[in-house]
């Protein structure tokens, strides 16, 4: 299990591009479930990204459908593939700048994607 933390480190690579993980800071996170949202920083520039453990491809792109019929911003599934310590995952692409108008974007698609996987993996109980 992790033990992720604001301030703590995680290590993050980009292999498609030959990035080797480097440890990032942690400035901002949330675990949903299996969906795991992070913002970065290496002390001058922050990042982030939204994930998905243990969902297969096609999942992932039911997922940002679904996202993209509830939300007012597109989603999609990035075909850059990204390494968190140490495991392969293709991450949610979506605009976002540091800028109060974007400022609730990456919880509300962590929390839309977290409960659109909820109710695929156990059924819409209405």
């Amino acid at each position: 299990m992790h033990h992720w933390q604001v301030g703590g480190d995680i290590n993050i690579g980009w292999p498609d591009y030959g990035i080797p993980e480097h440890a990032y800071t942690i400035v901002e996170f949330e675990l949903l479930g299996e969906v795991f949202r992070v913002r970065v920083t290496d002390g001058q520039k922050e990042g982030g990204f939204l994930v998905v453990h243990d969902c297969p491809d096609v999942v992932l792109e039911m997922l940002a459908e679904q996202a993209n019929q509830k939300l007012d911003f597109e989603v999609i599934v990035s075909n850059l593939r990204c390494s968190v310590d140490g495991n392969l995952l293709r991450s949610f692409d979506y605009e976002w700048y540091p800028t109060p108008e974007y400022a609730e974007r990456p919880s509300l698609l962590a929390h839309t994607i977290a409960e659109a996987l909820q109710q695929m993996r156990h059924g819409s109980r209405s």
